[in-house]
């Protein structure tokens, strides 16, 4: 059965989400990887040029919706940080022609992310105070937004193996069912 599949990825940076979504798509076929890093560098030279941000947006949520009305059976990934609900309920509202939407929240140590921040190449590498913002402005999903997704996903850590496994707890209020 042909389905198109939505994955938003949330964090900081250094907690994981593009190996993460590398691996995903060496495990699953049909998987294409949309990410705003790889949009600034392609577009405007370097990941970290972020004077043409209404641009790159506008080409990440493009791109996400032109695999999903242009291929029957696709995996797409976000990879962006998305640190707020404003930005999961955005995503979702905004990528109707997907059948299946996957919110995969990073929940990894600050200090980890800290240190597989500086491990980057060093144009890739997210300076302090940007990160300390960061850390401050990442909200853990709503029941509103947990509601929206058919599927969530909260990576501690991971293995080469991705795992794909909702993670509302089972005794969930009713305002975050599981679909």
């Amino acid at each position: 059965m042909d389905m198109r599949t939505f994955i938003l990825l949330s964090a900081i940076p250094g907690a994981g989400k593009s190996t993460w979504a590398k691996q995903f798509k060496n495990e699953y076929p049909n998987t294409f990887i949309v990410a705003s890093d790889e949009i600034r560098k392609e577009r405007f030279g370097a990941v970290n040029n972020f004077q043409h941000e209404k641009e790159v947006w506008e080409i990440f949520l493009s791109t996400i919706n032109h695999y999903a009305e242009t291929m029957e059976d696709v995996t797409v990934i976000g990879d962006a940080t998305n640190l707020e609900n404003r930005f999961r309920e955005y995503y979702f509202k905004n990528t109707p022609l997907f059948d299946k939407h996957i919110l995969v929240l990073f929940d990894v140590p600050y200090e980890v992310c800290l240190i597989q921040n500086q491990m980057r190449s060093s144009d890739r590498i997210v300076p302090l105070q940007a990160m300390e913002r960061m850390k401050s402005q990442l909200e853990f999903p709503s029941p509103e937004v947990l509601q929206m997704y058919d599927q969530y996903i909260l990576v501690k850590t991971f293995s080469k193996k991705v795992k794909i496994h909702d993670e509302r707890p089972n005794d969930a209020p009713e305002s975050c069912p599981k679909k």
